[in-house]
């Protein structure tokens, strides 16, 4: 198990056997500078999987430590649940927030290809913005990706649409 150092909102993790065996064979994170930057909902992930340990003032974080400092983050919960199902599923994801939205998410190689689609988490019973979910699918169509809304209900079950923008 390797270590990761909490540093706001970003697990560091700077051992080059586990930045090869985390960042260059599995995809996560992003490498600046000899350095593996983890998101939340990553370090969540791969906490959970038992693959790090995240520590925060010399001490190891839980799982629902974790969480709850992630939890300034909107939606952590739902994100990390769709995040799980689509690397469970063999996908490879990465943050969209350029796109204002969750996950970029790729079916082959993040190095050798672009994005498949741009997904966007809400909780069941959570009020969504029509203007928003149009300027969603504005975005996605322009770069040429599949806007994909998940929503998470109560029992951590998801419902994926696909919404594509149509002209005639």
């Amino acid at each position: 198990m390797f270590s990761a150092t909490l540093v706001e909102n970003r697990a560091i993790i700077d051992d080059q056997d586990a930045v090869s065996k985390i960042h260059r064979k599995r995809g996560f994170g992003e490498l600046i500078e000899k350095k593996l930057y983890l998101t939340v909902v990553e370090a969540l992930y791969l906490s959970e999987r038992g693959l790090i340990k995240v520590i925060s003032d010399k001490e190891e974080l839980s799982f629902e430590e974790l969480l709850k400092i992630g939890s300034s983050e909107q939606n952590i919960f739902g994100k990390y649940v769709v995040f799980k199902d689509l690397k469970e599923k063999g996908y490879h994801v990465k943050t969209a927030f350029k796109y204002g939205c969750a996950f970029r998410v790729y079916r082959g190689s993040i190095e050798e290809e672009h994005a498949d689609y741009i997904i966007d988490v809400f909780m069941e019973g959570e009020k969504i913005d029509a203007n928003i979910l149009a300027a969603h699918v504005r975005i996605a169509h322009s770069v040429k990706k599949d806007m994909v809304f998940a929503f998470v209900d109560s029992d951590n079950d998801i419902t994926y649409y696909l919404v594509k923008r149509v002209t005639f």
